[in-house]
């Protein structure tokens, strides 16, 4: 009977990136991939703009929140950062685009 021992971490991540496939970039133009890179950019700001409003959020020390929960609301406020941003509703996505899209054409 032989025992294996599980892979390090390394080797594991190694092999994960090795089956990754990497996204088709054929037929993408630059401009999709500008207004893409707009939408991401507004995410990330949505989601550091909820991060800081919820620190400014008064908190009891009576039921303290625990690691999963910190870990919960901060994968939810990043898929509310992004449905936010897919939306366009802030529109400050469109207004990157909108300035960058110059410089595209140049």
């Amino acid at each position: 009977m032989k025992i294996s021992m599980p892979l390090p971490l390394s080797a594991l991540t190694l092999q994960a990136n090795n089956h990754k496939k990497l996204p088709e970039t054929k037929g993408v133009t630059n401009d999709t991939k500008l207004r893409e890179a707009a939408s991401e950019f507004e995410a990330i700001f949505i989601q550091q703009m909820l991060k800081t409003m919820r620190k400014t959020t008064f908190e009891s020390d009576l039921v303290p929140k625990s690691e999963g929960e910190k870990l919960f609301q901060s994968l939810l406020d990043e898929q509310y950062a992004l449905l936010s941003a897919k939306s366009g509703s802030l529109g400050l996505g469109e207004m990157i685009y909108q300035q960058l899209k110059t410089n595209l054409e140049k």
